[in-house]
């Protein structure tokens, strides 16, 4: 299957398989490949079972959370990889990133189950073994998935309490980091107190990759399902929990009030006391009914959808649109989402003239003007929502469309064209949110950037998908109500310079300058060609720039250009 960044990548189908217990997933997991399975078809037994692992970690938290701190028979392969989604869900991790790591992992787990029984095979089926272990590796050589070799790398150590001795090297990357303090986790808890663990990987984690360990830092201190509780005065499981209530079973109380949720901080834990994990699983499930809850955030970390804008957002837009806008409604919609009014008000106190600060809302609004007000509001909801999940590629992501939307706004500051520097600073970020939306680039470990056609929306970077660049972001920004002018310029957005509409020229050329622009500087040739000399000298008669313009708006934006090292 051809995935997202151009080269052949393998993905998962979503399983129809649901899993009832733990057991049930550690027998998926544990069943190795069949010897005769191709290389594509492992990976993506692989990618099926990581896929298993997350769904049932999302729809039953309180099992992996159980796992840290009950005693149990559950084989360590299923616990390491329920670690692996546990954690990663906690630090917000993209799901498909997420995926492929937990896959990687189960891939390695096989190559190495696999060298231990092709030892005892007769010299045949010996042979064989090796044979299908080297095309394996091969195939994900070929296939560039670098996030497996980085992992598959680490085989000797990584299934073992060995992997505690070598977590804090220089020389790993962040994702065999990761992977190592999971190992450290899974494999090192029977000898050694979780806490005495942390304080170990701690110091010897270098500071930037040290907030992977925060919720699990978090996790130790808090009554985890399985943990025998008082709550006023009475005995009790925890079963669940979510965000700030928790699901407890207290056989002592009246039949009505055995099973109920409680807030979190009315737990009493006097001794750090644990079930067996069987004993929980067993009340877990006598609980199925009383685990429903609604109203509630879940233990997770929330997570928005992005084809859609907040609802508050909408009654906002919906506001802005009337014909005689009244102000302190609108006034009043902003103040319910305090990361907008708090936006509005940090911006409108940098943008004055004498810099002074702004305390008013309203004062704020009227700064921009209701048009400009929403175009803002818009950008800020969506870069939020499109950057809410870690993955390798994020920063530069961030970076660049920083860059882009930077670039557009300040050509239209000085150019006579429909866009306000808002406006167009808004499309360019609908117009660069396919770095944000690719499931190919959520697993890349470098941003796959064409070396020709510069000013090219749809051929700045070499990524393949269904659909092509600028019809993906002009869905977005229809789902996102956007207007039908701006949505046409994002449609022409994928057309020479000459092809465009007469009245949309001037917006397609500022768009086209802002993303190809922020590529070259961002990702600069050895030598341009003429054919891209030519684009760009089109491009800036078309807004009637001349090219020392081009030279001031890049130097104004010259913050922008520090490219963040790859620490993946």
């Amino acid at each position: 299957m051809r995935g997202a960044t151009g080269r052949i990548q393998v993905t998962s189908k979503a399983s129809q398989m649901e899993l009832n217990d733990a057991s049930e997933l550690s027998d998926a997991l544990l069943s190795l490949p069949a010897l005769t399975s191709s290389p594509q078809d492992t990976v993506n037994t692989c990618l099926q079972r990581a896929k298993l692992t997350l769904s049932f970690a999302q729809t039953h938290p309180a099992i992996p959370l159980a796992l840290q701190k009950c005693t149990s028979d559950i084989d360590t392969l299923t616990r390491h990889m329920l670690n692996l989604a546990l954690f990663g869900k906690l630090n917000n991790y993209n799901d498909h990133f997420l995926q492929h790591i937990i896959a990687a992992h189960l891939a390695t787990y096989y190559l190495v189950a696999s060298n231990l029984a092709s030892s005892k095979l007769v010299k045949k089926s010996k042979d064989e073994a090796i044979s299908q272990k080297k095309a394996l590796l091969a195939f994900i050589n070929d296939h560039h998935l670098t996030m497996w070799r980085q992992i598959i790398a680490l085989q000797k150590v990584l299934f073992s309490s060995q992997s505690i001795k070598h977590v804090g090297e220089a020389k790993l990357t962040s994702l065999q980091r990761i992977s190592l303090i999971t190992s450290v986790f899974s494999y090192c808890t029977g000898a050694h107190s979780r806490s005495s663990l942390l304080a170990f990987i701690a110091q010897r984690v270098p500071t930037m990759q040290r907030t992977f360990l925060h919720p699990i830092a978090s996790l130790i201190s808090i009554p985890s399902p399985g943990a025998k509780v008082y709550v006023k005065a009475h005995p009790a499981i925890v079963i669940d929990i979510q965000k700030q209530h928790a699901l407890v079973h207290s056989p002592s109380r009246n039949e009505d009030e055995k099973i109920l949720w409680v807030k979190r901080t009315a737990l009493l834990a006097p001794k750090d006391l644990y079930l067996s994990f069987e004993e929980f699983t067993g009340q877990y499930q006598a609980c199925e009914n009383a685990r429903s809850v609604k109203g509630e955030q879940p233990f997770y970390p929330a997570t928005f959808p992005i084809q859609r804008p907040p609802s508050a957002l909408i009654a906002i837009i919906d506001e802005l649109q009337k014909t005689d806008v009244d102000v302190p409604s609108l006034c009043q919609k902003v103040e319910k989402v305090p990361s907008f009014q708090q936006f509005l008000l940090s911006t409108a106190s940098l943008d004055n003239r004498l810099k002074l600060t702004v305390t008013s809302l309203k004062q704020a609004i009227l700064t921009y003007g209701l048009e400009r007000v929403g175009d803002m509001l818009v950008q800020h909801a969506l870069i939020e929502r499109l950057t809410q999940h870690q993955y390798p590629l994020l920063a530069i992501s961030k970076q660049f469309t920083t860059l882009a939307c930077g670039i557009a706004a300040q050509l239209a500051s000085i150019t006579k064209t429909k866009f306000t520097p808002q406006s167009a600073a808004l499309v360019t970020t609908f117009l660069c949110a396919p770095l944000f939306t690719l499931p190919g680039l959520k697993v890349a470990t470098k941003l796959p950037v064409s070396q020709k056609d510069y000013f090219q929306i749809d051929k700045a970077f070499k990524v393949k998908s269904v659909s092509s660049w600028h019809a993906i972001s002009g869905e977005l920004a229809g789902n996102w109500h956007q207007s039908a002018t701006w949505r046409a310029v994002i449609h022409q957005s994928g057309r020479r310079h000459a092809e465009v509409a007469a009245s949309l020229k001037k917006e397609h050329a500022i768009l086209q300058l802002a993303f190809g622009l922020a590529r070259e500087y961002l990702f600069p040739l050895n030598a341009r060609d003429a054919a891209t000399d030519n684009t760009l000298d089109t491009l800036v008669r078309s807004v009637n720039l001349k090219s020392e313009d081009i030279r001031n708006v890049m130097d104004r934006l010259g913050e922008y250009l520090f490219c963040p090292l790859n620490l993946h």
